[in-house]
């Protein structure tokens, strides 16, 4: 839960070769195995139809697994996948629109367009079939992505991710999806014009993230134990700060729709559903009904974690996704 290095100053005017930035101090030592090496890059960028994307990879020509962050996280969540999986997967870890480094964009941020910005990075980085975990929020438009695109996905982890545990719950968030989706679209011209203040607001919003009081009261509310790296929490409490407000609250929004599990009516991807069992964020309970709705399915709910599995238990999660991606469990 950390954030990234800043990307390359140099202009996105056309999409070329990926841009390095500096070496990133906050990254684990590099890590040699075998000849393969484990750690990501610095961060990269893209160039889409509809503007930039960062992201990190790792790549020694393995089989890919693209991993999507939650809500208001970045890509930097994945930080220990490379140490776990570097030597069975090459990784790739992308920033979402308004979180990390990826601007936010212009059109509202639909699940369905997520996951087509998903779809277009892989072609983009020449995956044709890939594996695929995504986290929380991330983990949703995972679903939009094997669903609707089930030729290009073999294996799907979908990490710390619920719904809603009976039919009167399931009623009352797709009213309130309809009911925001709908003040959102009144709104949202008007919330625009406020996104150049919003910003001025950055460095202050980062100066409370910097403060332990405030990070670590944040970060407890996820986190079932907080990591001894004090700066892994600070950084991930300034990152969460520090994404757009407008694309976030969409984000949240969006998380009601009933789409996903429409989508689930059709999936037939092989699926490992993990849920840490004292999340607060997506309860077990609520992973336990997500798990009723996906055909092929494998459920693991991890002891003594919250909701970030990646983040808390990396060696044991990693294990676990390793295991179900070579087709060991």
């Amino acid at each position: 839960m950390d954030a990234f290095a800043g990307l390359a100053d140099d202009p996105l005017d056309d999409y070329a070769a990926p841009q390095h930035s500096e070496a990133d101090p906050a990254l684990p030592p590099l890590l040699v195995d075998r000849g393969i090496t484990m750690a990501f890059t610095t961060l990269e960028q893209m160039m889409l139809d509809d503007g930039p994307v960062a992201y990190r990879r790792l790549v020694n020509g393995r089989p890919p697994l693209l991993l999507i962050h939650g809500w208001g996280g970045t890509s930097r969540h994945w930080q220990d996948a490379p140490e776990h999986l570097g030597d069975i997967r090459d990784l790739y870890a992308l920033d979402l629109p308004g979180h990390g480094e990826t601007p936010p964009r212009a059109r509202t941020a639909h699940p369905r367009a997520l996951a087509e910005l998903v779809i277009a990075v892989a072609d983009r980085l020449g995956l044709a079939r890939f594996d695929l975990n995504g986290h929380s929020w991330g983990a949703a438009v995972a679903i939009l992505v094997a669903a609707h695109w089930p030729e290009r996905v073999d294996r799907l982890v979908l990490t710390s991710l619920g719904t809603a545990r009976h039919v009167i719950e399931r009623l009352a968030m797709t009213q309130a999806y309809h009911q925001m989706t709908f003040a959102m679209h009144l709104w949202r011209p008007w919330l625009t014009l406020y996104r150049p203040w919003l910003e001025l607001a950055r460095p202050a919003l980062d100066w409370v993230g910097s403060h332990p009081e405030v990070y670590r009261a944040i970060a407890s509310q996820v986190l079932h134990r907080l990591p001894e790296d004090d700066a892994l929490i600070r950084l991930g409490v300034q990152e969460l700060l520090g994404a757009d407000p407008i694309t976030a609250l969409e984000y949240a929004i969006a998380a009601g729709s009933p789409m996903f599990l429409n989508a689930l009516e059709t999936m037939a991807t092989p699926t490992l559903l993990v849920n840490g069992a004292n999340d607060r964020i997506m309860p077990p309970s609520g992973g336990r009904a997500l798990a009723a709705f996906i055909r092929d399915v494998r459920r693991v709910e991890m002891a003594d974690c919250g909701h970030f599995p990646m983040v808390e238990q990396p060696a044991p999660y990693h294990r676990l996704v390793g295991r179900f991606l070579t087709g060991e469990a």
